[in-house]
């Protein structure tokens, strides 16, 4: 049970100077950057403010030794701080005081920063969720929207309890997937460890020995001698390779293009591609349905889905499925275009749609594409592990019987010859 005290608010905290970086636009849409000093940032906007000037951006200005380095909160402390607000809202405890509460508990610097800044704003008259827009590197903006739309509604314990369920969905998922790649990742490790030991130290060993008996060697055992001792001699060309390789993926996917391109073709890899479109699927369900359900429009649903689905072809096509629900299109009807929604999801929607009960539909969609996530990645490894022990077996396979048949046939040659 949680203890009320008498008074619904949080103690307040010493109106020390706090010094901010004010960035605003004027007429001609010329940058302008003040700073001031104020006690909490809804001060500084409201000292800020200016008929003549269009905020843009308040940023507090932190001495060295308090700077945050790393500052984004991961998923699980999200999701911890989620659940604590449900049940200390749920329990009758004023917000701003759960808020100072765990702010006082928490471990994240992160977190803990954020909460006091959204405490003083809340004090000064701000709303929960224009308090928490400030934060954007601990709360994405679709739980910025469903807290806005839980203030007009008024149920904020049932919207804390519903973003907890999502966030600890998303954080199984994420988590199913990573530890169903360990097994088949310490695999092809092992198996390309044991091809590295057998061509750099074994080889070497075996070629000087064949070299003295001045045989004919097998055409595998040629063609494995030569490709070691390329390894060996130029391993600082191909290291070179590699990095370059690397270094011009990762610049071509942070092009927007390259990234389009990138996450297009993640999509069709063999076995993780249905995959990744699964998960993607269920996100997106469950985060339109959320934020459909609190009231938010379904335009301004589709913009905040398509930004937290993690893939640049959905957000590509969801985007243009928002125009075509602003061009009077419906929603079904250009998501089936878009050929990334299997035809079972189209129909969904075009039911919830047509119907009136979108929201109850994406929950019943999002509820299905969970079970085929869990299914498939429950299966990940079945499927996964032939494949690696085909590529290692024939690797080390092959080793093994270039080797093998090379010491076969200067035994034949030897008893030949004797």
């Amino acid at each position: 049970m949680f203890t009320k005290k008498p008074k619904n608010s949080a103690p307040a905290k010493p109106a020390g100077p706090r010094k901010w970086n004010v960035v605003s636009t004027n007429a001609q849409g010329k940058k302008v950057t003040r700073k001031i000093e104020a006690p909490s940032r809804s001060r500084a906007r409201m000292i800020s403010a200016d008929p003549a000037l269009t905020l843009v951006s308040i940023r507090e200005v932190k001495p060295l030794l308090q700077t945050e380095f790393g500052s984004t909160v991961r998923g699980d402390i999200l999701l911890q701080v989620t659940r604590q607000l449900a049940a200390f809202t749920a329990a009758g405890v004023p917000i701003m005081q759960a808020m100072h509460m765990l702010a006082s508990s928490t471990k994240s610097a992160p977190m803990r920063s954020a909460l006091e800044a959204m405490v003083d704003d809340i004090r000064d008259g701000d709303t929960l969720a224009n308090s928490a827009k400030e934060h954007t590197h601990v709360f994405p903006a679709y739980y910025i929207a469903i807290l806005g739309a839980a203030e007009r509604t008024g149920d904020l314990s049932g919207t804390f309890d519903t973003l907890a369920q999502y966030l600890e969905r998303d954080l199984a998922s994420a988590r199913a997937v990573k530890s169903a790649m360990y097994y088949p990742a310490v695999l092809a490790l092992l198996g390309v460890g044991a091809i590295v030991v057998l061509s750099t130290v074994v080889l070497p060993k075996f070629k000087n020995f064949f070299a003295s008996l001045h045989t004919a060697l097998p055409p595998a055992t040629a063609a494995l001698l030569t490709l070691t001792g390329f390894i060996s001699t130029y391993w600082w060309a191909l290291l070179i390779g590699l990095i370059v390789v690397i270094a011009a993926f990762i610049g071509f996917k942070k092009t927007k293009a390259g990234h389009l391109v990138i996450d297009g073709m993640t999509l069709k890899i063999p076995i993780f591609g249905p995959i990744l479109q699964l998960v993607a699927l269920e996100r997106f369900c469950r985060i339109l349905g959320s934020l459909n359900n609190t009231g938010v429009t379904l335009v301004e649903s589709l913009k905040l889905s398509a930004d937290v689905l993690g893939n640049k072809a959905y957000e590509k096509a969801i985007l243009e499925t928002r125009d075509g629900v602003i061009g009077g299109r419906g929603l079904a009807d250009p998501l089936e275009k878009s050929k990334l929604f299997p035809a079972e999801a189209v129909q969904i929607f075009r039911v919830g749609e047509q119907s009136g009960l979108l929201s109850q539909q994406l929950g019943h969609a999002a509820t299905y594409y969970s079970g085929e996530v869990d299914y498939r990645l429950k299966n990940l490894t079945a499927l996964i592990e032939p494949v690696v022990l085909l590529l290692i077996g024939g690797g080390t396979g092959f080793v093994a019987v270039a080797l093998v048949s090379a010491m076969y046939g200067i035994y034949n040659s030897t008893s030949l010859g004797g």
